[in-house]
C-alpha cells in the first residue's frame, strides 16, 4: 500500500529504466497498467554516491551544454506572439508549444500539452531549481496547465497572455506563487 501511495504522490510513470516518461496515448487504463508493472516487480534504480557526484559536477543530467542550448533557444523566442494552440515561431506559441519547440530544437522530444509534459522527468523542489528545468502552474484548469522554462534567479520564460508575447516571468509574482504546481527536470 505504501508503494502505491509513493507512486501516486510522485505523479509519474517509470518505464523500468529509471526514466520517467509520459505515455503517448495517456489514459486511465494505460496509467493503471503502468502502475501494475511497477508494483509487480519492477525496481527503481538508485544512483550511487559516485554517480551523484558526477552529475552534480557536470550540472543537470543530459549532454553537457544542453541546458545552455535550451536557454539560448528560449531567449531567442522572447517577443514571439502568444497564440492558443501555437507551436512554432511562424504561428506563435502557447506555453506547452513553446516548451516542446525549444526542447525539440535541443534534441529532446516532449509531449504537446503541459499536463503530459509534467509526467516527464524528475520532480525538483523549488530550492533545487536549475536553469533549463520546467516550472508548472495551475491556471485555467486543475493540475499542470501552464509551463515555463526556468532561467535562474526565480525567473522563467513562458507565454504571457497578459503581455501577448513570450516573456520572462517571476516565480515570486503573487499570481504565480498562488498557482505554483511543481517543477521537473528532463535534462
Amino acid at each position: 500500500m505504501k508503494k502505491w501511495i509513493a507512486i501516486l504522490a510522485a505523479g509519474a510513470i517509470f518505464n523500468g529504466t529509471g526514466v520517467v516518461q509520459a505515455s503517448p496515448n495517456s489514459g486511465y487504463s494505460q496509467f493503471m497498467q503502468s502502475l501494475d508493472s511497477i508494483v509487480t516487480g519492477a525496481t527503481m534504480p538508485v544512483a550511487d554516491e559516485q554517480q551523484m557526484a558526477a552529475r552534480s559536477a557536470t550540472g543537470p543530467i543530459g549532454q553537457p551544454g544542453q541546458s545552455a542550448q535550451i536557454l539560448n533557444i528560449a531567449k531567442g523566442m522572447l517577443g514571439q506572439p502568444v497564440v492558443w494552440g501555437g507551436a512554432s515561431p511562424g504561428q506563435g506559441f502557447d506555453c506547452s508549444g513553446l516548451v516542446q519547440y525549444v526542447y525539440r530544437q535541443a534534441g529532446i522530444n516532449l509531449p504537446r500539452t503541459a499536463d503530459l509534459q509534467f509526467l516527464v522527468g524528475r520532480i525538483i523542489s523549488p530550492a533545487s531549481l536549475q536553469a533549463g528545468d520546467l516550472v508548472y502552474f495551475t491556471t485555467y484548469e486543475p493540475g499542470a496547465s501552464h509551463v515555463g522554462i526556468y532561467i535562474g534567479r526565480d525567473k522563467f520564460i513562458h507565454t504571457s497572455f497578459s503581455k501577448g508575447v513570450v516573456a520572462i516571468g517571476d516565480i515570486n509574482d503573487s499570481y504565480f506563487v498562488q498557482r505554483y504546481y511543481g517543477a521537473k527536470r528532463v535534462l
